[in-house]
């Protein structure tokens, strides 16, 4: 059972983790579910909106690493960034071919990077009690891993369909 008190401390934090896990739900079946309808789209907007939320949240968030910043603010950036690179050519309505890849390289890169946020933040909040900081830092890392390396090879993949 997860215990919310190992979740949200403030107000801001349960506004991060509230848009975390709309962000969770709305990627995850977006990721699954037919592409290009109306619902995908409107899907997809919520999506984007509660990513930019839990990574502007984020920014107030000090509470995991003793007031410091901790790597997830370091990914903060990366996260925008693949946020807005899928969004962009969705908006600008260039060529399509070229505009339909980046919007499935970035989005796939924000989803499952959000997922990847998710289950390491799962991992330490709720699993990772005794443990010594080197083990977090080890556990966190096996975790995060497989999700860098399957946004890697979507990356890949996405970039040699389309050309």
């Amino acid at each position: 059972m997860i215990d919310i008190g190992n979740w949200v401390h403030s107000t801001i934090g349960g506004i991060h983790v509230t848009t975390s896990v709309i962000g969770l739900v709305t990627g995850a079946y977006i990721l699954l579910a037919k592409k290009g309808t109306g619902i995908h789209k409107k899907t997809g907007y919520v999506f984007a909106l509660a990513l930019l939320i839990v990574n502007i949240s984020a920014l107030f968030i000090y509470d995991f690493n003793q007031g410091k910043m901790s790597v997830f603010h370091y990914l903060i950036p990366v996260s925008l960034i693949f946020l807005l690179y899928g969004l962009y050519p969705m908006l600008k309505k260039a060529e399509k071919k070229p505009r339909l890849n980046r919007h499935i390289i970035g989005m796939n890169g924000a989803a499952l990077g959000l997922w990847a946020a998710g289950a390491t933040e799962y991992f330490v909040r709720e699993l990772a009690f005794g443990l010594t900081k080197n083990e977090l830092i080890l556990y966190s890392f096996l975790i995060s891993v497989p999700f860098a390396i399957l946004i890697t090879v979507s990356i890949t993949y996405h970039l040699r369909k389309f050309k």
